[in-house]
């Protein structure tokens, strides 16, 4: 298929991406990668270095001294200066005993303590994309501390060892990367047993271990582990009563855990709550498979009281008023009622809300059938029309990620996530009749169009490298129907004819979306196979 983009301007001198240059080809300059690039399917050697040393600089820089001290050492007799290579990390003479940094700290029961700030750092910059709950800050310092671990003061082993694999996968290093297969066994070895010993947070570091673990699981392939692990740490909070922390009917101590020494603490174990809703509600979804949590339940004293979720800041000022309660949360949402305490506008709470109607619309149109008594019909159109208004209430309470106030990094990519996953929703409960119903048709096409124009927007490639993996089954479902539509345009007119305006405009977004999400694939295998396959259905129209 001949594809039109928006031809770009001549480039000043030097401004092509290193790629280009060295294959003298005519680059148009997008950022994070150009069409070149992208058409050639060459995303990792997409480079730019106008703001620094590109990476392909710097190996190239790198191989040309290994390469030089091969021949120094070949040669020994060569008047040639020497030359001096570095280790990557400073190295103390109790590592160089030991074999320094390149020793196997990966086989110790921790790393030491320069690679543990490192891996540390490196999986807490990201770590909200993966269902991480707890208080930064704090987890730092502890996981940071100087006693050894298992010690009361330090996080359960298990969910360091967890944050260690994170950070070793997320490290952009690929020699310490290369041991996440050793790192990840003794991570699932310790939280298989880590509820017996007597650490003062076994239950909620277990919980949140479980959620980590079934990310990393999802994000490299292995559902059924992961869904495992999901069903876990779901089980486990239930049991803990972490759906009704402040509950009216005064059941408000959790079950099994002390009470909370503060509002960040209280904080934690309803964020711990909204993100088992999340994963689970998600996943779900993108693995057509039943979740975990009945909602909503019909099982009396099983509801969700746990109010909506604060934003972190809020939980540090203060949280909660002390006689704050609340009650049938979700339900209350559902029937399109106002929430009772908490914010229903954090961004944590409209992820929540957006991961319970995609599941909704999700479970909705699962109850279709082309054949239907009136009895049927009447109960599937009421549900379909709830689903459908809750979900344009929803999207019209969300602020674009670009005017968020008291912005973060992990602020931002969360409302991304809720804008995509309600616009996911969308397509989810209005695709089964977008081709035979126009209504349901351009609220479809209208979703899956914006879909890919907000990654453009709020230039993902450049904004993260890294993102909840559950966003491929978005851009999965908004392709499909993308692509189907350019199909239709370019069958419906003679080879020999330029494409509509229309079948333009369409095209522009898809490449322009798709250009901005190939970058999203290097650390996630999910994420990479998903947006492979999508490349391949749009090379076949």
């Amino acid at each position: 298929m001949h594809r039109r983009t928006v031809n770009a301007p001549n480039l000043p001198r030097g401004q092509a991406c290193m790629h280009c240059r060295r294959r003298k080809m005519r680059c148009d300059g997008a950022r994070p990668i150009c069409g070149p690039c992208s058409r050639a399917h060459r995303v990792d050697d997409c480079q730019y270095s106008d703001s620094g040393r590109s990476y392909m600089e710097m190996l190239e820089e790198t191989i040309a001294k290994v390469e030089a001290r091969i021949h120094e050492l070949e040669n020994p007799d060569s008047e040639s200066p020497p030359v001096l290579l570095h280790h990557p990390y400073p190295i103390s003479e109790s590592q160089l005993a030991s074999g320094g940094n390149d020793g196997q700290w990966w086989s110790a029961s921790e790393p030491p303590m320069q690679m543990r700030a490192m891996l540390i750092d490196s999986f807490l910059a990201h770590a909200s994309e993966f269902g991480f709950f707890l208080h930064a800050p704090r987890f730092r310092q502890s996981a940071l501390g100087q006693h050894s671990i298992g010690d009361p003061s330090r996080p359960l082993p298990a969910l360091l060892s967890t944050a260690y694999l994170f950070g070793a996968a997320l490290s952009g290093n690929a020699a310490v990367a290369a041991h996440h297969g050793t790192l990840l066994s003794r991570a699932l070895a310790q939280v298989a047993t880590s509820l017996s010993g007597n650490h003062p947070q076994k239950v909620m570091h277990t919980v949140q271990a479980e959620f980590l673990l079934a990310y990393f699981l999802f994000s490299s392939g292995r559902f059924l582990e992961g869904k495992y692990h999901v069903s876990v740490a779901i089980s486990l909070s239930v049991g803990a009563g972490l759906h009704k922390i402040r509950s009216s009917d005064g059941r408000s101590s959790a079950h099994g855990l002390a009470p909370p020494h503060d509002p960040i603490e209280e904080g934690e174990r309803i964020d711990a709550c909204w993100t088992g809703l999340i994963i689970d509600q998600c996943w779900a979804v993108a693995l057509a498979a039943p979740s975990n949590l009945t909602v909503p339940t019909i099982v009396p004293g099983t509801q969700t009281d746990t109010p909506w979720p604060l934003e972190v800041e809020d939980y540090e000022r203060g949280g909660f008023a002390p006689n704050v309660r609340s009650s049938f949360t979700i339900q209350t949402f559902l029937k399109s009622g106002r929430a009772m305490a908490g914010n229903e506008y954090s961004t944590k709470a409209l992820l929540s809300k957006a991961a319970l109607l995609w599941e909704r619309s999700n479970e909705c149109v699962s109850n279709w059938k082309a054949e239907m008594n009136p009895a049927e019909s009447n109960q599937f159109y009421a549900s379909f029309n709830t689903v459908d208004k809750l979900l344009e209430e929803l999207r019209n309470s969300l602020t674009p990620p670009t005017q968020l106030t008291n912005r973060t990094a992990a602020k931002m990519r969360a409302l991304f996530l809720a804008h995509s996953v309600t616009y996911a929703a969308i397509i989810q409960l209005h695709g089964i009749f977008a081709r035979s119903n126009a209504q349901c048709k351009q609220k479809v096409m209208s979703a899956a169009k914006t879909v890919f124009r907000m990654v453009c927007s709020v230039n993902l490639g450049s904004m993260t490298q890294i993102i909840n993996p559950v966003i491929g089954a978005v851009w999965t479902s908004a392709s499909q129907f993308l692509l189907e539509e350019i199909a239709h345009h370019k069958n419906s007119r003679a080879p020999t004819t330029q494409p509509s305006s229309q079948e333009q405009d369409l095209v522009a977004i898809f490449e322009n979306g798709l250009r901005e999400i190939m970058p999203l694939g290097r650390h996630s295998l999910l994420l990479k196979y998903q947006i492979q396959r999508i490349q391949e259905a749009y090379s076949v129209i």
